[in-house]
């Protein structure tokens, strides 16, 4: 079975909520990933502090697309505590719009270690402040994804994480270009955090001389194999597709690459799927081949 694709709204921040979802349906997403900067920004036009929730509900009904997740700049790393309970404020406030315009989640980061700073106590910090926000998110129907990023890019922090806190509203947002930035690659990340990842970010860079943003495939992040992984453990959520725009204008316009970034991923899926398919069938036969003739009976 196909994992259903979705992009995410840096990749078009000019575009209203009614172009997305349609050049959604029309470039092949059956979901949509909606960035917001908070109601005091204006530099997404599909952002949905900026519009009555209602609306915003009402737009993904119609159109037939799903708003996949929620996801905000905030961050829980933060040593000093007034800075650890503003950001837990906004996450409240961003768990109660995702409510409210029928989003299943909410994404946030762990982000950074700073100088002199325990990697482990930064860890125990997230942990104990996620706690409280994963049990206010549940009661909403609403779960948290953390992204890793930043000093937290690499599977083995998250898998120490998630042993710190069980929690059925907790999940992850994987994104695979920063693992590969860390020098992690899918056959690490994904068999180490499994049903754990509840959207696999897709974005692929070259890394090095003449580092950069490129089409799918053509990088150095192993997205034809984080596919295959993904679909070799059964995975049951999201792909979603991230073209960073919002901060760096001069890629190449979203029109042009979303809709190529669908088909490589789709093709893949489909060619993965195949050959599963094709040795399922070449087994069969073997076996089939391969089986004890039955004796003849002695009348």
């Amino acid at each position: 079975m196909a994992i259903p694709l979705a992009f995410s709204t840096v990749a078009c921040p000019d575009w209203t909520l009614e172009q997305v979802l349609h050049r959604a349906r029309e470039y092949g997403y059956a979901g949509v990933e909606l960035r917001t900067l908070g109601a005091g920004s204006t530099q997404i036009a599909s952002d949905p502090a900026l519009s009555e929730p209602a609306k915003v509900a009402k737009a993904f009904e119609q159109s037939g697309i799903s708003p996949v997740c929620l996801s905000t700049s905030e961050s829980l790393h933060h040593r000093g505590t007034s800075a650890g309970h503003q950001a837990s404020w906004r996450i409240r406030e961003a768990v109660d719009l995702a409510g409210r315009i029928g989003a299943p989640m909410v994404r946030v980061f762990g982000y950074e270690v700073a100088p002199g700073e325990n990697r482990r106590s930064v860890l125990g910090r997230i942990a104990e402040r996620v706690t409280p926000l994963a049990d206010y998110a549940g009661d909403q129907g609403v779960r948290l994804v953390f992204e890793n990023a930043g000093s937290f890019a690499a599977a083995k922090d998250w898998w120490t994480l998630f042993n710190l806190v069980e929690h059925p509203m907790l999940k992850l947002c994987w994104n695979v270009a920063n693992a590969a930035a860390a020098g992690e690659g899918p056959a690490v990340s994904v068999p180490m955090l499994h049903s754990r990842i509840a959207i696999a970010k897709v974005k692929d860079t070259l890394i090095g001389e003449g580092a950069g943003y490129v089409p799918l495939g053509e990088g150095s992040c192993q997205i034809e194999q984080f596919v295959r992984r993904l679909m070799g453990i059964g995975y049951q959520g999201w792909i979603t597709v991230e073209w960073d725009r919002l901060w760096l204008p001069s890629l190449t316009p979203a029109e042009e690459y979303l809709p190529d970034a669908a088909k490589r991923l789709q093709g893949w899926m489909d060619a993965i799927a195949q050959a599963v398919e094709e040795g399922r069938v070449s087994q069969a036969k073997t076996a089939a081949k391969n089986a004890p003739k039955p004796r003849p009976q002695l009348k």
